[in-house]
């Protein structure tokens, strides 16, 4: 991303994560975070009908960023969010 304000045309997943979270659309996202919600049925990117395909770019999987966010004004992100404390830890001494 060129600066802190301005908004590219298209994003990666990394890109994008850091966008939302800018935006105010996520209170966090991460690349890992993003992906696993691109699993939903309504994902609007990809392959299928009423999607729009990925722009391709060497490996990565490019998304129209306009469209990206329109999708998370409509469905935002309504995950447990990042870590609050630490896990207990199965097994072995503690």
């Amino acid at each position: 991303m060129t600066s802190k304000n301005s908004i590219p045309e298209y994003v990666t997943f990394a890109d994008a994560a850091e966008l939302l979270v800018r935006q105010g659309l996520a209170g966090s996202m991460t690349p890992q975070g993003l992906r696993y919600i691109e699993r939903r049925a309504n994902w609007p990117f990809g392959e299928g009908e009423g999607r729009e395909p990925y722009l391709i770019a060497g490996r990565t999987r490019l998304m129209r960023t306009a469209r990206l966010i329109a999708y998370f004004r409509e469905h935002p992100p309504t995950g447990r969010g990042p870590d609050k404390k630490p896990r207990r830890r199965r097994g072995g001494s503690q």
